[in-house]
């Protein structure tokens, strides 16, 4: 492994669980006078971020802001240089190749997303442009131009290459439906407080939408009737980054923030907190459901990775009732 970075870059931003539960990590090194980054595979995720027990690792250009598996093998990276890159994780998994790169945004590229096809990728970026990608041809077929400020997030639906969720720092949330002469409709008008920072689909319904605000507040709309959330409450007090649904159960959101905090909610019915955890000691910026969906995996700016076990919730956990009273959310102590 003659490639490997002698070091861990210090920002973690973004890592994914492949089919396998091995990790994949982006980070970045956002200090000096050139910003880099680096890209990851943990065989062992227990063992990340020790760069000793690392199964690849390869330096980058530029910091790495969000990065999608295509498939167990290929991904698609968000550059802070504004380009959009394709890697190609060797079968083994014990190297990386740069397969293609075009600095397409203007400035730093802050999200990606890829289409249920593997074919299309959606990214977003500082320019206040989405650029949508053919992955085979390795180009850019439309620029899309809505917003007025920073693109934080975008979402693909699941579904359907044609649609996909966007927010941005103009303080609005939009679906995009590509097939359409106006492609993009407004989300949640005069019910989202706040900038919103990360948005996705719900797991077991198509119709709902999922959106992280700057205030820390997560909201669920439903888009067959957008003029109240079906769910909304405040797990953090800061910025939310990143939203996970769990695959195994749908009803469990993950949510990551600048507040240090790692919170999975059981959306079930109203809103509920079933797991917490502090340990972080800078923004958490990661977050990934392992296949089985009874672990989960964060990263943050701290250089730490934390894997928390949530099957059988370990001992009593702390609980909390997560409607709103007075911008904090009710405490409820354990059941023993």
């Amino acid at each position: 492994m003659a490639d490997v970075p002698a070091a861990m870059d210090r920002h973690l931003e973004v890592l994914r669980s492949r089919s396998d539960g091995s990790l994949i990590m982006g980070a970045s090194r956002l200090t000096g006078r050139y910003w880099t980054g680096s890209l990851w595979h943990f065989q062992d995720p227990s063992v990340a971020p020790h760069v000793e027990q690392c199964t690849a690792g390869v330096q980058t250009e530029a910091g790495i802001a969000d990065l999608q598996l295509i498939n167990d093998n290929q991904l698609i990276v968000a550059s802070d240089s504004g380009a959009v890159e394709m890697w190609q994780l060797s079968e083994e998994g014990e190297s990386f190749q740069a397969l293609w790169y075009s600095y397409a945004h203007d400035s730093t590229a802050h999200t990606i997303s890829v289409a249920p096809d593997s074919n299309t990728a959606v990214s977003g970026g500082a320019d206040a442009t989405i650029k949508i990608w053919d992955l085979e041809t390795k180009l850019a077929m439309k620029t899309l131009k809505a917003h007025t400020g920073t693109v934080w997030c975008i979402s693909c639906n699941p579904q359907d290459k044609h649609v996909f969720l966007s927010c941005a720092q103009d303080g609005r949330a939009l679906m995009w439906d590509t097939r359409k002469e106006k492609a993009a409709c407004s989300l949640g008008k005069g019910v989202i407080g706040g900038v919103p920072t990360c948005i996705t689909w719900s797991v077991n319904r198509q119709t709902d939408v999922t959106i992280g605000c700057e205030t820390g507040e997560v909201m669920m709309l439903e888009l067959r009737d957008q003029s109240q959330p079906v769910h909304r409450w405040r797990p953090h007090t800061r910025t939310v980054h990143r939203l996970a649904y769990c695959p195994q159960e749908p009803s469990w959101l993950a949510t990551v923030s600048d507040d240090c905090d790692v919170v999975v909610t059981s959306l079930q019915s109203d809103p509920n907190i079933v797991y917490q955890n502090s340990d972080h000691q800078d923004m958490v910026r990661g977050v990934s459901w392992s296949p089985t969906g009874q672990q989960l995996h964060s990263c943050g700016w701290d250089t730490k990775v934390f894997h928390h076990k949530l099957s059988g919730f370990d001992g009593p956990t702390q609980q909390m009732d997560c409607n709103l009273l007075n911008g904090e959310a009710a405490i409820r102590k354990p059941e023993h």
